[in-house]
């Protein structure tokens, strides 16, 4: 049975939660507007670090788009590698594994292959 609570969430909660107890605690001792103001932007500078919203506003730029997708591709047959060995599925393994050396052999023919998108 899978939590509601997986790690991303855990992190997330926890940023906001701080962001309120900050917040309030400004409000209860801020004299002037400018000192939530100079808070709230601090704040928000913080969790755009924190929930990584640099990344998706500045994304990367990604040259070898082949290689990425057929190591993407690669990480997938681990893990069925690792579903099939906990399964204790022998023949499963095997496909598998010709799959990985198949893999493997893709990525070395696409390294250094360059289709970069703007």
């Amino acid at each position: 049975m899978k939590s509601i609570f997986n790690r991303s969430t855990l992190n997330n909660v926890l940023a906001l939660g701080g962001v309120v107890i900050i917040l309030l605690q400004t409000l209860m001792i801020a004299y002037q507007r400018i000192e939530v103001i100079i808070v709230l932007a601090g704040i928000m500078i913080n969790q755009v670090g924190t929930w990584g919203l640099a990344n998706k506003l500045l994304p990367e730029r990604r040259v070898y788009l082949q290689l990425r997708a057929e190591v993407d591709r690669f990480i997938g047959l681990v893990r069925q590698l690792n579903a099939s060995a906990v399964a204790d599925d022998d023949p499963e393994v095997d496909s598998t594994k010709a799959l990985m050396h198949e893999s493997i052999e893709r990525m070395v023919s696409v390294a250094a292959v360059k289709s970069e998108v703007e």
